[in-house]
């Protein structure tokens, strides 16, 4: 068992390693440089999720909810830094995916 343990703690050097983590890193550190962008980033998140939470309790959300919501989304893709931030995370994402198909591949058999 310990041999698996260690082989699971290479596999998360090696993603934390990855060119992948090291350009997601970056692109945040350089969104969190830009105090503004970072903050409004938060409040997209915060309104995403209060809408989000309204929707799962069967709530109306209100149409100026939404409208705060679109035009939040607006400014933040109109950053160039933002745009390289979500290109980054789309690229670790993939690997993360890419990765845990390859294990569903070897587990597939046990798990059935």
């Amino acid at each position: 068992m310990q041999a698996i343990v260690e082989l699971a703690a290479r596999l998360g050097k090696a993603i934390a390693e990855s060119p992948q983590a090291a350009t997601l890193r970056a692109a945040k550190e350089e969104l969190n440089r830009h105090a503004e962008l970072a903050a409004m980033l938060k409040d997209f998140s915060a309104q995403a999720d209060k809408i989000a939470h309204l929707e799962a309790e069967g709530k109306p959300v209100e149409v100026d909810d939404k409208h705060r919501l679109e035009e939040m989304e607006g400014k933040l893709v109109s950053h160039d830094v933002f745009k390289r931030y979500t290109a980054a995370q789309m690229d670790y994402v993939d690997l993360m995916h890419q990765v845990n198909t390859e294990l569903r591949k070897c587990l597939a058999p046990v798990e059935e």
